[in-house]
């Protein structure tokens, strides 16, 4: 025959199991974090303090790949984390959610934001060109960062004109 004390621990984990399924249901499963932006200014003013940060620390940091101060793994390693770096702040732009009159000039700073995005992307392709000794290769992409830094910037001095 069963004993109260066994009897007892099986209803107490029978009790235990029933609360812990009742709990899955009463939690809520939508956790979504949502960012409220009430200073559209100093968003985007934030957002160009970073871009700054980090694509004068690519530039910093190609140009020592180009003078082999680092090897071309080390820059495509730092250059990944840097395109990553961007990509969260054209999120962050993106879902701020604008008022009509930040639009047109939040838009063109995400577009900035994606050519310099590009342009780490290419940085990277130059990287790899590197270790495969692509001397020809490499002019060509230099150009293309070139183009791409220049559209990012004039990008850049658009969204500034367009600010409210």
């Amino acid at each position: 025959m069963a004993s109260k004390k066994g009897i007892v621990l099986t209803i107490a984990i029978f009790a235990g199991i029933t609360a812990a399924s009742f709990l899955i249901w009463i939690i809520p499963t939508n956790t979504q974090f949502t960012l409220v932006t009430s200073d559209y200014e100093e968003n985007l003013d934030s957002v160009i303090a970073i871009r700054t940060v980090i694509s004068s620390e690519i530039e910093t940091e190609f140009q020592n790949l180009l003078e082999e101060k680092i090897s071309p793994e080390e820059y495509i390693e730092f250059a990944e984390i840097s395109s990553s770096q961007i990509n969260s702040q054209t999120i962050q732009l993106i879902e701020s959610d604008p008022p009509e009159e930040w639009i047109e000039s939040y838009f063109k700073y995400i577009e900035s934001l994606k050519k310099l995005n590009s342009q780490i992307t290419e940085t990277i392709v130059v990287a790899n060109l590197k270790i495969t000794n692509s001397e020809d290769e490499i002019k060509e992409s230099l150009k293309q960062i070139d183009s791409l830094k220049s559209e990012s910037e004039l990008l850049s001095k658009e969204s500034s004109q367009l600010r409210p």
